[in-house]
């Protein structure tokens, strides 16, 4: 019987250099010996699942046996208990409290937070302007985060939030944080936690009334009125820093593709031109906008921004004719599987008709998930698929997109660009 506490002890140093310099090479060498794949890294018994009925079966059926591993706790110096790093009964409890803040009800109402945001964006844009289109979605993003969660505009602080979240993105890693000193963490930490506790300060000592994000959840916990505790900040400060960073680092990966891909272009185009013409895009619109939701949900195949997580066994576990060992490490990569030639026709082309066609259904579930799955999917997923489609018909169907060079992945805590993002930004009839 193979156990995962016996695994490669020999490659412990090597994979801990390969890890760090490449991860994404790294687990796709493992995930060329199958789809279960026992390895050490740092010390640590590690197995890498590489199979959808694999993933489905740690973060869906068995997902009690499965808990975040110690290393990922460290981020709780910037998370605090928030829903990302609570366990058990508690993050149940935690998620019971949120859920009702993204009802389709409140989504209905946050589209028009959105839509407003992204049509001052494209009142500020000028034809041929070159510009770094990463910045210009953090700052879109950030300025939206903020008017959800607090009512107010906080896209001033997106130059510096984006600093202290690439300092901080190691150790937030669900594979590096095995791996990278905690203290590289403490002083993003301090800026990040300072930031939301004076927007949760400015916000509660405000009078004025509102259905922002924060005010809903003092209601929710029948604290209005009263000073915010460390849990109501903790999860303000969970959503804050999930709730813009990730939704960011997809659309530039989507303008980029879309620049690359003259079809996909042209197609997106004729749908808005159709659907929305003139007008803004709103909540209404979504269901029509088919082909503008198939370009977002394609590019999250292509680089999804949660691009790995991990688990830790709290037992032994049979899986794929092994046996996990107690204390292993799960890795799963949705980068990897959202790749894999075995789910998808031509896994490396950019091809939104993917979306359309009823092949979905031939798919194992699992073989797509760039929110996760299970008690522990992304909360924020609904929000992500009303403000994504929303923010790419605002803008594209003003305006083009024209990529001025490649770009490098920096796989760290998300899946995001290497560097600066030039483009050019083109007016179109």
């Amino acid at each position: 019987m193979q156990r995962a506490a016996a695994a490669y002890p020999a490659e412990s140093v090597w994979s801990l250099r390969r890890a760090q310099d490449d991860p994404i090479a790294f687990l796709a060498r493992l995930a060329s010996e199958g789809d279960v794949v026992l390895f050490s890294i740092a010390g640590h018994a590690a197995c890498l699942l590489n199979h959808p009925d694999h993933v489905e079966d740690v973060l869906v059926t068995s997902h009690a046996t499965f808990s975040k591993p110690p290393a990922m706790r460290r981020s709780g110096a910037l998370l605090g208990r928030g829903l990302l790093t609570a366990e058990g009964a508690w993050h149940q409890q935690r998620r019971k409290v949120a859920q009702p803040v993204f009802s389709p009800q409140r989504l209905e109402g946050y589209a028009a937070v959105v839509t407003a945001a992204a049509r001052r964006l494209t009142d500020r844009w000028r034809d041929g302007t070159t510009l770094d289109i990463a910045t210009s979605m953090q700052g879109l993003t950030m300025e939206i985060i903020g008017r959800l969660l607090f009512g107010v505009d906080i896209s001033a602080h997106a130059a510096d939030v984006s600093r202290a979240m690439t300092a901080a993105a190691a150790s937030l890693d669900p594979l590096l944080a095995l791996l990278a000193p905690a203290r590289r963490l403490a002083p993003a930490s301090r800026y990040l936690r300072a930031l939301v506790d004076r927007l949760i300060d400015d916000r509660c000592a405000s009078s004025e009334a509102g259905d922002d994000i924060l005010t809903l959840l003092r209601r929710a916990e029948g604290s209005e009125g009263a000073p915010p505790g460390a849990q109501l900040r903790d999860d303000v400060a969970t959503l804050f820093v999930a709730g813009h960073d990730t939704i960011a680092n997809a659309l530039v990966w989507t303008w980029h593709l879309v620049g690359r891909t003259p079809g996909a272009e042209a197609r997106l185009h004729d749908e808005l031109r159709d659907v929305i013409g003139e007008r803004a895009a709103g909540f209404d619109d979504l269901e029509r906008l088919t082909y503008t939701r198939a370009v977002l949900s394609e590019a999250l195949r292509l680089y999804p921004p949660a691009w790995v997580l991990t688990r830790q066994a709290r037992a032994d576990h049979r899986l794929g004719g092994v046996t996990i060992a107690e204390g292993t490490v799960i890795v799963v990569s949705q980068y990897l599987l959202h790749r894999d030639r075995r789910f998808f026709a031509d896994p490396l082309e950019f091809r939104p008709e993917r979306w359309l066609a009823d092949s979905q259904a031939s798919r194992p579930r699992l073989a797509y998930f760039p929110f996760g799955a299970g008690p522990r999917s992304c909360i924020g997923q609904g929000l992500a698929m009303v403000e994504g489609p929303l923010i790419l018909a605002t803008l594209a169907a003003r305006w083009r997109c024209r990529p001025l060079g490649p770009i490098d992945a920096d796989p760290r805590a998300t899946l995001r660009p290497r560097g600066p993002v030039p483009a050019r930004v083109e007016r179109h009839a």
